[in-house]
């Protein structure tokens, strides 16, 4: 039995990492946010959306829904050609990889609103509006696709190719130093978009960020995607009551 427990749990560190159990499971965070842009407010668009919010001001809605779709359906078509399993088993594994999320955003999210309360940072806003938890819920979305997708996805690879190409340094090394680096960056540019600098701010969101990358490095994209749009969401759900 035990055995039967461990070739499952390989198979599934390995297959949710697979770019068509990955291209699946992120499918429903893209249709979340593309789609609830159309009835949250500007609030809710997320900072370095560079490709929803652009359309979303140029094109009729029809269109834009329809370019919503088309990029579910690009997605699809890369799990299919991409698939090393049928499209069916592949679906199948996005389920648990949705439950690992969920355990890495609450169980992170539980952990930082239990430090914050300690040091009486947590302050409530009343929350009674449909439209403000539609807002929570795009825009958290929003903040763990395209964050991740920046800065991780984008960034990781490019900063971990740059040091072993031009510095020589070893790959691990290398990795290390594009979590750091991203992590930075990430915290950074949250106060380059607007945000009062503040130390503490930049600290805590720097060490989240490390967590995030490191999920990613580990666990693929999907997952921590997933993962940083859950914890925003229960964040942003506290603070606001």
């Amino acid at each position: 039995m035990t055995g039967a427990w461990v070739d499952w749990f390989d198979r599934y560190r390995y297959l949710t990492r697979t770019t068509a159990t990955v291209a699946l499971t992120t499918v429903p965070l893209v249709l979340l946010y593309g789609l609830g842009l159309l009835w949250a407010s500007p609030a809710a668009q997320s900072g370095v959306d560079i490709i929803s919010t652009p359309i979303l001001e140029r094109l009729p809605v029809a269109s834009y829904i329809g370019v919503q779709f088309a990029i579910a359906t690009a997605l699809l078509f890369v799990a299919f050609f991409r698939r090393e399993e049928t499209i069916g088993s592949h679906l199948r594994w996005t389920f648990p990889a949705l439950g690992e999320a969920a355990l890495w955003g609450f169980g992170t999210g539980a952990i930082v609103i239990a430090a914050l309360d300690e040091i009486h940072v947590i302050s409530t806003t009343p929350a009674d509006s449909l439209s403000l938890w539609l807002d929570l819920a795009v825009v958290s979305a929003g903040a763990g696709l395209h964050e991740e997708f920046v800065f991780r996805l984008v960034l990781i690879p490019l900063v971990t190719w740059a040091l072993v190409a031009t510095v020589g340094v070893e790959r691990w090394a290398a990795v290390v130093g594009a979590i750091a680096l991203s992590s930075l960056v990430f915290s950074l540019a949250h106060h380059l978009a607007g945000e009062t600098f503040d130390l503490y701010v930049f600290a805590f969101r720097s060490v989240a960020g490390l967590f995030f990358a490191t999920l990613y490095v580990t666990r693929g994209f999907a997952i921590a995607a997933w993962a940083h749009a859950i914890y925003d969401f229960q964040i942003l759900s506290q603070l606001t009551g």
